[in-house]
């Protein structure tokens, strides 16, 4: 039987839609997806491990995938790891990657929200962004990927698309956003099964809701630091437009011409 290995792979960005996607994704009758979805499979995370070890977890996951053309690993956090792109592309050279991009300052409260949420954060989210990077982290060595204090810092969406191009090129590369499949989910999830190789169907997704919400912990924002938070952002945004040739119009940065 031929190795069970990933088609295609979910990396990220953490808190933008990901979990969604799987489960409108797991609707498709030519597509398996790698379980658990929380926590993550993380494979490729972690110390450096023989090849056939990465492959033995990965035909553990797909056991049950039988003749589905797709399989799929989500694990956020490889999107922000120089470690785990190298490895993606020593072991899975054909993989193809999608991403999906939220606005930086709204995925970065949503961060927060969620680490409130857990346990983790204890301070108000404007310390907690005037003190990112200098925190150290609540959790365990093994669990260093997770991160839990970077805001902002996992919003640095240019230097990580590339990263990927460099080592994938286009063709196997693809970014959405977020705020595309809130708003127009059929279209948004057509393109990326397109994009996976498979048959586009209709997944009713509009029926899904919200998926491993934070929402619920916190009131919005506060307008005035989101607005500075925003103008921060900027430059970052407008390189990745630039980058990507993404239409970045949904996030309501105005004029993003360098």
């Amino acid at each position: 039987m031929t190795a069970r290995r990933p088609t295609f792979i979910i990396g990220g960005a953490p808190r933008a839609g990901t979990n969604y996607l799987l489960h409108a994704l797991e609707r498709h009758p030519d597509v398996c997806l790698a379980r658990p979805y929380i926590p993550e499979p993380k494979v490729l995370i972690g110390p450096e491990r023989p090849a056939s070890q990465y492959f033995a977890r990965y035909a553990e996951l797909f056991g049950d995938a039988d003749d589905r053309r797709a399989l799929g690993e989500k694990t956020s956090t490889y999107f922000e790891s120089q470690v785990c792109a190298a490895r993606i592309r020593q072991h899975l050279p054909d993989v193809r990657l999608l991403f999906l991009l939220r606005e930086p300052v709204a995925r970065a409260y949503s961060n927060f929200l969620w680490s409130t949420k857990n346990g983790l954060e204890t301070l108000p989210f404007e310390e907690a962004i005037r003190l990112e990077g200098q925190r150290p982290s609540p959790l365990p060595p093994d669990k260093a990927h997770a991160r839990p204090f970077d805001y902002l810092l996992r919003g640095r969406y240019d230097a990580f698309a590339q990263r990927y191009y460099d080592l994938f090129g286009r063709a196997q590369v693809a970014f959405f956003l977020y705020e595309e499949m809130v708003k127009d989910p059929e279209r948004v999830l057509a393109d990326i099964q397109r994009f996976i190789g498979v048959e586009p169907l209709s997944l009713d997704a509009d029926r899904l809701g919200l998926v491993n919400s934070a929402r619920e912990v916190g009131p919005p924002i506060d307008p005035d630091f989101e607005r500075a938070l925003r103008e921060r952002m900027a430059p970052t945004v407008r390189r990745l437009q630039a980058l990507t040739g993404l239409d970045l119009s949904a996030w309501g940065y105005g004029r993003l011409e360098a």
